[in-house]
């Protein structure tokens, strides 16, 4: 591609501030790995909300304190997209968050994505009642946040949730044990965050004690 197209694409962005990839094919009479591989010269983000199909140029957004750009409704993260703003948002909050309280927050319903961000080990949550509250998963701001949002509450949370979430954790590590039997708790711990899964080496370690695995690598029992 010429510099003269990049120039084009940049007005182009200038004039509309934000575009979906059909606009952008259709004005600059490219094909889509064209346009994304100038997008990726120029430096783009994507939308976060709106099923991620509008662009706009760092360049060219204006993001708030929190690193947010609104254009008529359609949002921008500056740092990434929507798993980065809620692990963002969650790591820096006092007490951690609802999903409604989230979701007002950012401007966009996050539910499922918050499920999902704790089945890949990104986030916890705890229950209280009828309702669950997501924490960090660096320990020391988890305890800060719990401890913040449950004298808030004046009620503490079910144990039946952080049971439920250890043991899913446990069959992930076994798991992976199994599909590599040689592999010390380091590796395990490594192989489960290529995945996105963010489990502590000490719990991994915790593990290979609990069920006595050896060495080698196999679990003596289950």
């Amino acid at each position: 591609m010429s510099s003269i197209d990049v120039t084009e694409l940049k007005e182009l962005f200038k004039k509309n501030i934000v575009m979906d990839i059909e606009d952008l094919m259709k004005k600059t009479s490219s094909s889509r790995i064209t346009v994304f591989r100038n997008l990726k010269d120029i430096g783009y983000t994507t939308s976060y909300n709106r099923n991620g199909k509008y662009y706009t140029l760092l360049e060219i957004a204006k993001f708030d304190e929190s690193g947010i750009f609104d254009h008529k409704g359609i949002l921008f993260f500056r740092d990434g997209g929507i798993q980065e703003l809620v692990i963002k948002k969650i790591d820096s909050s006092e007490k951690g968050y609802t999903a409604e309280e989230l979701s007002n927050k950012i401007r966009t319903r996050v539910s499922n994505q918050l499920h999902q961000f704790v089945r890949k080990g990104l986030i916890i949550r705890k229950k209280y009642a009828d309702f669950y509250v997501y924490y960090s998963i660096d320990d020391s701001t988890q305890q800060k946040q719990i401890s913040n949002r449950e004298k808030e509450l004046k009620i503490h949370s079910t144990k039946e949730d952080s049971e439920t979430s250890s043991e899913k954790k446990t069959i992930r590590i076994l798991l992976e044990i199994i599909r590599n039997p040689n592999a010390q708790p380091q590796e395990i711990g490594k192989l489960l965050r290529q995945e996105g899964l963010k489990i502590p080496d000490s719990f991994i370690q915790n593990i290979f004690e609990k069920y006595d695995i050896q060495k080698k690598g196999s679990p003596s029992h289950f």
